[in-house]
């Protein structure tokens, strides 16, 4: 009988989920790879706004990948970035969950997003992988910063107007 390998590596989130094709999941709790997310979506931030905010700019311009991984969700909930080839080998999901109190400001029709704060506005980042996944995925992230960080990060977070 063969034994099943866990597929959470470490600590178990509560409401941790596996995900479909992946082996394996991690909590991301090293300071630099958290920092290096945080910029990641404050860039994405810019990015999307610049777009959906400018009447002038044409809403197909919109980007729903970042260096090649498709942005699955972006929600007041959670962040998610998915990277596969066709077969699904060494594949990678980031989760990221964002915390209670981060809000959408832009209200009605507008898809405006809302900046992080800061990185407190995160609960926790989560990488689900298949076999060299994590490994993809480092590299993927340095790849990520080296090509975007000039691009500016969205710096105005709006607070929930009060009506």
């Amino acid at each position: 009988m063969t034994r099943k390998t866990a597929y959470w590596i470490g600590k178990r989130p509560s409401d941790g989920k596996a995900w479909q094709y992946a082996e394996h999941a991690t909590i991301i709790d090293d300071a630099s790879q958290a920092e290096m997310i945080y910029r990641m979506y404050r860039r994405y931030v810019k990015q999307w706004n610049d777009i959906e905010l400018n009447p002038e700019k044409c809403l197909s311009a919109h980007t729903h990948e970042i260096c090649g991984a498709a942005v699955i969700s972006s929600s007041i909930h959670k962040f998610v970035l998915h990277a596969h080839n066709s077969s699904y080998q060494n594949h990678w999901i980031l989760e990221v969950c964002l915390a209670r109190g981060f809000s959408m400001y832009y209200p009605g029709g507008s898809c405006g997003l809302n900046t992080l704060r800061s990185i407190d506005d995160i609960r926790s980042i989560r990488l689900h992988w298949s076999q060299a996944g994590d490994e993809v995925f480092k590299a993927w992230l340095n790849t990520e910063k080296e090509i975007n960080s000039a691009n500016g990060e969205s710096e105005e977070y709006r607070a929930k107007s009060s009506y």
